[in-house]
């Protein structure tokens, strides 16, 4: 901590000279504690999902994108197969996206009509990134920034359910996943390819275009950490929070928030 004094024992001729003195210091103090606080290591943290606990977020007019939508999450997952996204329940049905498939593949659907887009690619106890993408006209997936499958997808516009968004289990409980999740973002714009390479490894604030929900969990829970408050709740078993940093064998980051996962996924990223 740096400690800023000032000599206000100096012969002065006016009072406001005192003053302004004092206001000087009392700010340059409060810059300086600023710089220093932005700088206190920052939490990575991510959901594990064990197969029992899942998390629920009521149904809102921010979760349904009607025109464009994409969908994105790190992911370290184990389990062959499971709904780790899904606003699928009790025969209500508007997206599924990641869904894991055999081991080896990620499943990403939509409605109406019920398209299914398979995309290889998927590996088990790896940390990756998936993006799930539809502008209209066309469903992408995309894996590790890199485009893995393709389908047509035309429609007017996708479902607008009452179902709850669901994290870890889709389909009234039915298929659950295991493993970890971190920074899933909801939009309601189709990103491209380039968006999603220039954006997976940077720290959202919340407040960009198109940006529905994100969740971090950074503060071991599922707030919404836009304006639209898409907040999670427990909705089955105790939801745990692991330390990327220590589930990667990393040192402590020593970097702000707002760095914090350019450092983490820049350090995966080497293994790719």
């Amino acid at each position: 901590m740096y400690q800023i004094t000032t000599n206000l024992d100096q012969p002065s001729n006016r009072k406001g000279d005192r003053m302004k003195v004092l206001l000087y210091s009392v700010n340059i103090t409060l810059t300086v504690l600023s710089l220093t606080t932005s700088n206190i290591l920052a939490a990575n943290m991510a959901l594990q999902l064990d197969g029992k606990t899942y998390l629920e977020i009521a149904d809102s007019k921010s979760l349904n994108p009607k025109k464009a939508i994409t969908i994105e999450a790190w992911m370290k997952m184990e389990s062959n197969g499971g709904e780790c996204l899904a606003k699928d329940w009790g025969g209500q049905r508007d997206y599924i996206f990641p869904e894991l498939i055999d081991g080896t593949k990620i499943r990403f659907v939509l409605w109406p009509q019920t398209k299914i887009l398979d995309a290889p690619g998927l590996v088990l106890k790896k940390w990756q990134h998936h993006a799930g993408v539809w502008d209209g006209k066309e469903m992408r997936v995309y894996i590790d920034g890199k485009e893995v499958g393709a389908s047509p997808y035309n429609v007017k516009e996708l479902n607008d359910s009452k179902a709850s968004l669901y994290i870890g289990v889709g389909d009234s409980a039915k298929w659950t996943c295991t493993g970890l999740i971190d920074e899933i973002r909801i939009w309601e714009v189709a990103r491209t390819e380039k968006e999603i390479n220039d954006f997976m490894a940077k720290t959202l604030m919340g407040d960009e275009p198109g940006l529905n929900a994100h969740y971090t969990f950074d503060k071991k829970n599922a707030d919404d950490n836009t304006a639209n408050k898409n907040n999670g709740k427990k909705a089955a078993g105790t939801p745990k929070y692991i330390d990327v940093t220590k589930d990667l064998n990393l040192e402590p980051l020593s970097v702000g928030a707002r760095n914090k996962l350019a450092t983490t996924w820049a350090r995966i990223k080497q293994s790719w």
